[in-house]
């Protein structure tokens, strides 16, 4: 591959631009702080980030501006607390800062028996995929509803960004895919980077044009529940609560299943 998409942004420079879209987005009042005197800028100022976080006003500066400086992980969770990250932000924050804290998405190849028959006893659709995105074991319902989990070694990732079916059965497909991209970067980024997750993602963002711009979104997503609607093979709109539980054994494990709500109309 001639080149890189997924690293195209040099590593100090995207965790430059994310703590300052961080640091704007955030007001005084919600942390209790004084409005003081008139502000030049959105947000918080650097100097009430590196008070929040216990460094110097220089040193601080120096690190949102990408400068070649070391930092700890008890940095790191300060400036977390401190601008109020969500959980998948301070995943997110950590990985920019080279602190991979999830496994590298390598998963055993042996599924728990218990998951799959539990998947099996759901009349819902329910599925079984890994970190990488390959849909490891699925229900009857879900066979019927995804009519590519019955080609050879399925991934979602694939399913969502270059299935006809899949783009004929979902209501809005842009809305869906810009969603999963974000999650699956997120993925990537907090996982180890696994390389069949990057060749993958590579193969997205090289193949479909909007994929480009949904990857610099400043928007962090983690791996969650979402609605979705989707067209059943009468043709009609169902919505759905797309509901993901985690193992807590095998954490790289995750099941969906698709509670159906009120038909869209």
């Amino acid at each position: 591959m001639e080149s890189d998409r997924l690293t195209r942004v040099p590593a100090r420079q995207a965790l430059s631009d994310f703590i300052r879209q961080c640091r704007e987005r955030t007001s005084p009042e919600s942390l209790g702080l004084p409005q003081g005197r008139r502000r030049r800028t959105r947000g918080l100022r650097r100097e009430e980030v590196s008070a929040l976080a216990g460094v110097g006003l220089t040193w601080y500066t120096w690190f949102e501006q990408g400068r070649d400086i070391a930092v700890s992980d008890d940095f790191l969770h300060r400036l977390a607390r401190g601008l109020r990250l969500d959980r998948a932000e301070r995943e997110h924050l950590f990985a920019l800062a080279g602190r991979e804290t999830f496994a590298d998405g390598t998963e055993s190849a042996e599924l728990p028996q218990s998951l799959v028959r539990m998947i099996n006893a759901l009349d819902q659709v329910a599925y079984i995929m890994n970190s990488s995105w390959d849909v490891l074991a699925y229900n009857e319902a879900a066979s019927i509803l995804f009519e590519d989990f019955a080609l050879p070694r399925p991934n979602m990732l694939r399913i969502v960004f270059f299935s006809d079916h899949y783009r004929q059965k979902i209501q809005d497909w842009q809305f869906a895919a810009r969603l999963v991209l974000l999650k699956a970067r997120h993925d990537y980024l907090t996982g180890g980077k696994s390389s069949i997750l990057e060749s993958v993602l590579n193969e997205v963002l090289q193949t479909i044009p909007e994929a480009m711009e949904w990857w610099d979104d400043s928007e962090v997503l983690r791996v969650g529940d979402m609605d979705i609607t989707l067209r059943d093979t009468q043709g009609r709109w169902r919505s759905y609560r797309l509901n993901i539980l985690f193992s807590e054994d095998r954490p790289g494990l995750r099941i969906a299943f698709y509670d159906e709500q009120v038909a869209a109309e």
